[in-house]
């Protein structure tokens, strides 16, 4: 992928954290959490809890508009205890968007690449992301015409892998 500048060794990518969580809100807009747990001992401790609003970095539905170009993508799954299975789509025709290059995750960079592609015959189609857990993704966005819209989908069920569908 030429992930760094041949000259200086720097990388050359924008790097982008996303931090991944699942939330509730009350009618007011505020964040809300169940103040009644299941666990005598800890009456005010939900220990799973699933909300039903996905946010990233404290956002819910962010935008965030990209330049022809790699990025570099930190993805932190800061859910309690849901699950994401993450793919890129063109909402106007379901086109799969590009490949995210995973690079590393919690044990460091990796020995090779791995390539997560929506096209027909690809092995890995999704990056699976369990609570906790880290990514470092690169997505190369050069290809696209300008003013394309991407969105980045979640199909994971919750709990994960046979609970309920996503809504």
């Amino acid at each position: 992928l030429g992930l760094s500048d041949a000259t200086t060794g720097a990388l050359t990518e924008p790097t982008i954290p996303l931090i991944v969580q699942d939330r509730m809100f009350d009618t007011a807009g505020q964040l809300f959490f169940p103040n009644v747990g299941i666990n005598p001992e800890h009456p005010f401790w939900v220990p799973e809890f699933v909300g039903d609003v996905i946010v990233v970095n404290g956002k819910a539905w962010p935008k965030f508009t990209v330049e022809p170009k790699r990025y570099r993508f930190l993805f932190l799954n800061g859910s309690n205890a849901r699950s994401y299975e993450l793919f890129l789509l063109d909402p106007s025709n379901d086109a799969p968007g590009p490949s995210l290059w995973v690079i590393g995750n919690d044990q460091g960079y990796l020995d090779d690449t791995v390539e997560i592609s929506r096209e027909a015959k690809a092995p890995n189609n999704k990056l699976i992301i369990m609570p906790g857990e880290r990514y470092e993704v690169i997505v190369d966005f050069s290809s696209l015409a300008p003013g394309t819209t991407l969105e980045m989908r979640n199909t994971a069920r919750t709990p994960y892998p046979k609970g309920d569908p996503v809504e």
